[in-house]
């Protein structure tokens, strides 16, 4: 055995003399799991007695605003789509004159292709964004 290997020894025989541990049993487990229950019935009574804070409040309000949009939105789509796929003959009265512009189709073409053109670009624009080329673009304008 080496000196080094000898000292290294001795040293670790010495720690271990002065450092005295008291073994861990089932009682020390058991208080533990006692106060992390204790602590976590605590928790559970004071989110009860909690009043909801101002993040809370606003999801809640924003769930709310949601639910009346998502309402509104089927609302207008079934509306729209009744009165497409029914095959009515006559139009539906809302208690106003309302009749639909009547486009070239030719216009409606061009008008197609130029919003699909400009649709494609933003949603290029939009996932550039994301990169660190969009990061430093945006932060060089702003």
């Amino acid at each position: 055995m080496s000196d080094t290997k000898r000292i290294e020894a001795r040293l670790e025989q010495s720690l271990q003399n002065q450092v005295k541990l008291s073994r861990l049993d089932r009682s020390f487990d058991a208080a533990v799991w006692a106060r992390i229950e204790a602590e976590e019935a605590k928790g559970v009574v004071a989110a009860a007695e909690a009043v909801p804070s101002r993040a809370v409040r606003a999801s809640r309000w924003l769930a709310i605003s949601n639910s009346i949009g998502i309402a509104v939105t089927l609302g207008v789509a079934l509306y729209f789509a009744y009165g497409a796929f029914a095959d009515m003959q006559q139009p539906v009265n809302i208690g106003f004159d309302f009749r639909m512009p009547v486009i070239a189709d030719d216009t409606l073409q061009r008008v197609i292709a130029v919003l699909g053109q400009l649709l494609g670009v933003a949603a290029v624009l939009f996932g550039l964004s994301f990169t660190s080329i969009g990061r430093r673009l945006r932060t060089s304008f702003s």
